[in-house]
């Protein structure tokens, strides 16, 4: 990325029926793009463990999530309060776009069939 470009965004991927909301960011910081996903309970907000006794389906698809993150060039790493990593070096404003695309992408292919909470 370049000195005359910036990184700031922020999203919110909803699923009502799943029970779920995805809050990702990616934002400059100290001379990388960091990335952010955490899990937040739909209904009350509340930030969401990704652990098996909250969510089975949540604790297994964040791991491997954390490692497919590498094919939108993001190196990330699996906690049960949130994924979170970097956008690779060298990466420019406009493929931070598409990565998070690509990100939101998986996400919505994975929760957006779900018809009940995920929830324990």
């Amino acid at each position: 990325m370049s000195a005359n470009e910036a990184v700031n965004i922020e999203l919110k991927v909803a699923f009502p029926n799943a029970g779920i909301e995805f809050q990702l960011s990616a934002k400059d910081e100290s001379g990388a793009i960091g990335f952010r996903l955490e899990a937040v309970n739909a209904a009350t907000g509340a930030a969401v463990q990704m652990d098996v006794q909250t969510s089975p389906v949540l604790a297994d698809w964040g791991r491997g999530y954390s490692r497919w993150l590498y094919r939108p060039r993001i190196a990330a790493t699996f906690g049960e309060s949130a994924i979170t990593g970097t956008f690779l070096d060298g990466t420019s404003s406009e493929q931070v776009m598409d990565g998070l695309e690509m990100a939101c992408d998986m996400i919505r292919q994975r929760f957006g069939l779900y018809q009940e909470s995920i929830l324990a």
